[in-house]
């Protein structure tokens, strides 16, 4: 087939411009909002096409060329590579800390020397998070330690999403166009638009985060009556997180309000709540020795403003279909529900990695909405009224846009002096190994080793390691780098002037760019 520009760039104005407005934001080469400039432009077009009673701009057609397939299915693979590329790329310009890279990290290497120990925590794994189903990664680490794989195995976890939305949409509709359109649109929204997803992929690390394809994996399993596989795949997904035993109540949910399968329904509901209850409550508390834990405080009626605005970021996107079919959008219901339940404004901002499990089962929701055949498009696409609420739900979604990936990209690109500090950390690596050590939070991924603790500054403005919010004496050699991002250390110049007068620590001459210091007793 010969390309032509029609093939490629819309002919009709607003589409155009909408183009126009996706490819500057995906660039990011005109800074981080300047797509809102054509997205005005769009807007503007848009509204005259309305009142002029103009061709509706909904189409699903152009997804169904052969054309159209090779090319959205390399726009998958590049965001593959892509995505994996920012991964890797954001340890070498230490934009991995110790929360939480470098803990799991930390975990899984431990686990691959035989001790399920937490150094950072100075407790067993699964007193902080029960997550002995993301124990099999520590096979990796035995074969060669590297923080790599924590941070890939996240980053292929989140990829293989769309995969599994097609493998779904492909049981759930009879018609193979609808089902390819369906994954289209849903698997560029997982890797593009949906921002509590993105805002997961890119913060950092949590065990739920290996979730997603389990999850989709049992619903597909469900689908396809695979008995077996689907209740070993629901018990797995219980040990990537504590509160996982939402997914089960969300599922049962689901089956008792939409589906034949009622008793399996209560069944998981049951079951969620019990093991939900057991793992919080019990499992977790004696691997920690019944100390107090780090969950987040309960607080369903605080901050109702926030947690209002909360549902509006993750239902807007998706039009609101899961509420408005509130009989498939339950199965995301209760994993919504374990980030309003909490007082925390982060688990409720969409900013860090708490959507991570809600996305999924939205995803899944949204498949089960069209697929029932409830969403009819005919008054979007006729009705004047449709129209303008098309309109301002695109505008919504534009105004709401994640990070471009491709400022991603850009921001994890290593410089020099990040070489340079990464080349010393790996001569000191090689020149203390085995001592127990306490590092700048941004370094901790550096460094795969049994004892090493993070540097936390008190009010005081002394430094010192800590563990459990508890500060330690018995590290050999803190490490820091004045040119890297500090958390947990407000006053960093405090924090090296106050060390230098100690009579504590001697501070190692041989590094230019890393202030190492040795204790003395």
């Amino acid at each position: 087939m010969k390309l032509s520009v029609s093939s490629v760039i819309p002919q009709n104005p607003v589409l155009l411009w909408l183009w126009i407005t996706l490819l500057v934001w995906w660039s990011g080469l005109a800074g981080r909002d300047l797509f809102l400039v054509p997205a005005l432009i769009f807007v503007g077009i848009y509204t005259y096409q309305i009142r002029n009673k103009q061709p509706s701009i909904i189409t699903t057609k152009w997804t169904n060329s052969s054309y159209a397939k090779r090319w959205l299915i390399s726009l998958f693979l590049v965001h593959v590579v892509l995505n994996l590329a920012i991964t890797i790329l954001k340890y070498y310009s230490f934009r991995w800390n110790v929360w939480d890279v470098g803990s799991y990290s930390n975990m899984l290497y431990n686990i691959s020397q035989g001790r399920f120990y937490s150094s950072y925590l100075g407790t067993h794994n699964w007193g902080d998070h029960f997550s002995p189903s993301m124990s099999p990664l520590a096979l990796f680490y035995l074969w060669f330690p590297s923080t790599h794989w924590v941070t890939l195995a996240k980053t292929v976890a989140y990829l293989s999403v769309p995969l599994l939305i097609h493998k779904i949409c492909k049981e759930s509709f009879q018609n193979k166009e609808q089902a390819w359109s369906v994954t289209v649109i849903l698997g560029a929204a997982w890797m593009l638009f949906y921002a509590p997803a993105l805002n997961s992929l890119y913060y950092e690390f949590q065990p739920s985060a290996l979730a997603p394809p389990f999850i989709l994996y049992a619903f597909l399993c469900f689908q396809r009556k695979l008995w077996l596989r689907f209740w070993f795949t629901m018990i797995v997904i219980l040990g990537f997180k504590e509160n996982l035993g939402a997914v089960w109540i969300g599922f049962g949910c689901f089956m008792v309000l939409a589906t034949p399968n009622k008793k399996m329904g209560f069944f998981l509901i049951s079951g969620g709540i019990i093991s939900i209850y057991l793992i919080m409550f019990h499992v977790m508390p004696y691997f920690r020795n019944f100390e107090e834990s780090w969950s987040m405080p309960v607080g369903p009626f605080q901050d109702i403003p926030g947690k209002l605005i909360y549902l509006f970021k993750i239902l807007i996107p998706l039009g609101f279909l899961p509420l408005i079919f509130w009989r498939f959008g339950i199965i995301a219901g209760p994993a919504i529900g374990v980030n309003l339940l909490s007082s925390g404004p982060k688990m409720y901002s969409t900013s860090y990695h708490y959507d991570d499990i809600p996305s999924t089962l939205l995803m899944v929701a949204m498949v089960l909405i069209v697929s029932s055949g409830s969403l009819k498009l005919r008054f979007w696409e006729k009705k004047k009224a449709g129209q303008w609420l098309l309109a301002g739900w695109i505008v919504c979604v534009l105004g709401m846009l994640p990070p471009s990936p491709m400022r991603e990209l850009y921001a994890s690109i290593p410089d020099k002096l990040h070489r340079v500090i990464r080349k010393e950390l790996i001569e000191f690596d090689q020149f203390s190994k085995g001592e127990p050590i306490a590092v700048q939070t941004s370094l901790g991924p550096q460094f795969n080793r049994t004892n090493i603790l993070a540097i936390t500054q008190d009010s005081n403005g002394n430094c010192a390691p800590m563990r459990r919010d508890l500060l330690v004496a018995e590290t050999k050699y803190l490490v820091f780098a004045k040119s890297l991002n500090h958390y947990l250390i407000e006053d960093l110049e405090q924090c090296l002037k106050k060390i230098n007068l100690s009579k504590d620590y001697e501070i190692l001459h041989a590094y230019q760019n890393l202030h190492i210091y040795k204790k003395i007793n």
